[in-house]
């Protein structure tokens, strides 16, 4: 009789977190998980979103993006979208907050 063979289906959420555990058991840092949203924020005009999964909402006050930690939201005045790319975006403007909205 031949072995059968056995696949395993792991989830999204499954995959996240065993990518997670690799890149700290061998010490690299978090930056390197491409599930991770970056923030990077230089004074109080400039931001840098790296690996957004797309803006959900757009105006001079305020900018909603999707994220795979939930939605992001940059509040503010005279908020522009300076430099835009699939998984980047570059904020200038007057910025008060950030913060993020779980997912449900």
């Amino acid at each position: 009789m031949e072995p059968v063979p056995c696949r395993i289906r792991y989830s999204m959420k499954q995959k996240q977190n065993r990518l997670r555990r690799a890149l700290h058991w061998i010490q690299l840092p978090d930056e390197i998980d491409p599930h991770l949203v970056t923030v990077r924020l230089l004074g109080n005009e400039s931001l840098l979103i790296e690996q957004h999964r797309g803006i959900l909402r757009y105006g001079a006050e305020q900018i909603r993006f999707f994220t795979e930690q939930g939605v992001l939201l940059v509040t503010g005045k005279t908020l522009a979208i300076d430099r835009l790319s699939e998984t980047r975006a570059l904020i200038r403007g007057e910025i008060r907050s950030i913060s993020f909205e779980e997912k449900s």
